[in-house]
This record gives structure tokens, C-alpha cells and sequence, in this order.
């Protein structure tokens, strides 16, 4: 499917969920597919269209038509393969701000088209396995809804890896709810063995770890985030 087309079939998805993609200021957002020279801007006010070629974006997405087609038939995550530990990272699917004046109106139309645009059909069900996880902060999660003043995702951290190595710390709340697995957190100077259906919260700046004993799944959700 070409790209314009699919990005069509993706606002015809999307249509019951306008309300949660619309801006009160438009946003104009460019998707170019690198290795086919090929570029579609969506433009996003109260409602969404697309119009084909380049039309003075505000900011661009960049990914491969195979990553493209991937993310169409539901074989691909968007927020998986742009999701990353650093803004410098490399990844899959890449992200540029081209208007500095919108950042924050920018990034908001970015959380809300990786949070339900990108997800085809009707309704927007997101499949949480290891196969469309993405790779960040040491391990693969899938993200789920990023907004402003909040983030969530799916995490596996296969045995032996660890989730935050270097000790994060980060200025808002969050937990941490274990799924299955098992594992060790390091919060602060303690250190507790994890086990499913347990909810750790993280105090506020205070660094956090978590290893893998036996591959683990978990869900995060953070609150009182700042949109960057």
C-alpha cells in the first residue's frame, strides 16, 4: 500500500478517536519513507488530513516502507521501534523537530499519534509480546499511553538483563506492577526480591533498578510527567 493510501486507511481508524488526536493549535507533521523518497504531511487541528508530498511540517517522522507496511498490518509497534532511552538514540523509526516554536504542541501530537493513530483497526487493541517490543533502558517494552502528565508501557526484561542499570532517577511518581517472572529491585539502598501480582512504587528522585532472575513482564506508569 502506497503511503499516502495507508496513512487514509489510518485516519479512517482513527476516526473514533479524533478527539483524543485533535489540537486547539494545527500541528503539521511530515511521515517520510527514507528509502522510497516518499513523504505525506498530516495536518492536525480538530480534525486530521493528509495531504501528499511535503507541505512546511512542523516536525518529521522517518522509517522505512517495510516498517511502514509492518506497522499497517499490525506486525510492527510504532511506539515500540521509536521509543528510546535518549532523544540521541538511533532507532527504527526516527523523529525530527523542525518548528522549535511548537516543541510542546509537537511532541503532544507525537504521544497522541504513537498512543492510537499508528495502532490500526477498529477498536485500537495493542498486542503486548515480546516480538514487537522495542529495546530502551536495558530492556523491551511497548509503550502504551504517553500524554501529558502521564506514561505507561509493557516491559519484558528477559533473564539477566537489567531495567535502568545505571540507577535512574526521575522527579515523578511511578510504579512498577510485576506481571510474571522474577526478579531484584534496587531502590535507593534497598534491595527487594520481586514476584507477580506485586505493585512497587518508586519514591521520587530516587534511583531505581530492576533485574531479571527469570524473564519478566511488567506494566509502568509514571504520573505528573512533563511532556519532554
Amino acid at each position: 500500500m502506497s503511503l499516502i493510501n495507508g496513512l487514509k486507511q489510518l485516519i479512517r481508524d482513527a476516526s473514533e478517536y479524533i478527539e483524543q488526536i485533535s489540537t486547539n493549535e494545527p500541528v503539521s507533521i511530515e511521515v517520510n519513507l527514507k528509502d522510497e523518497n516518499e513523504a505525506a504531511t498530516l495536518q492536525i487541528n480538530e480534525a486530521i488530513t493528509v495531504q501528499e508530498g511535503s507541505h512546511n511540517p512542523d516536525a518529521r517522522i522517518l522509517m522505512n516502507k517495510t516498517v511502514f507496511d509492518k506497522i499497517l498490518t499490525g506486525e510492527a509497534d510504532f511506539g515500540a521501534l521509536i521509543g528510546r532511552s535518549k532523544y540521541s538514540d538511533k532507532r527504527p523509526i526516527d523523529f525530527e523537530i523542525i518548528n522549535t516554536n511548537k516543541t510542546n504542541q509537537i511532541m503532544t501530537s507525537l504521544y497522541n499519534l504513537m498512543t492510537v493513530f499508528f495502532t490500526p483497526g477498529k477498536p485500537k487493541i495493542k498486542k503486548l509480546t515480546r516480538s514487537l517490543a522495542g529495546d530502551a533502558h536495558g530492556a523491551h517494552p511497548i509503550p502504551l499511553v504517553y500524554s501529558d502528565g502521564i506514561r505507561s508501557g509493557w516491559y519484558t526484561i528477559d533473564t539477566g538483563e537489567t531495567l535502568n542499570e545505571s540507577g535512574e532517577k526521575d522527579p515523578y511518581s511511578q510504579l512498577f506492577v510485576i506481571i510474571k517472572g522474577r526478579g531484584e529491585a534496587q531502590i535507593g539502598d534497598t534491595r527487594i526480591t520481586l514476584e507477580p501480582d506485586s505493585a512497587i512504587y518508586i519514591p521520587l528522585n530516587t534511583s531505581h533498578s530492576i533485574t531479571a532472575l527469570k524473564t519478566m513482564q511488567l506494566l509502568w506508569l509514571a504520573w505528573n510527567t512533563p511532556i519532554m
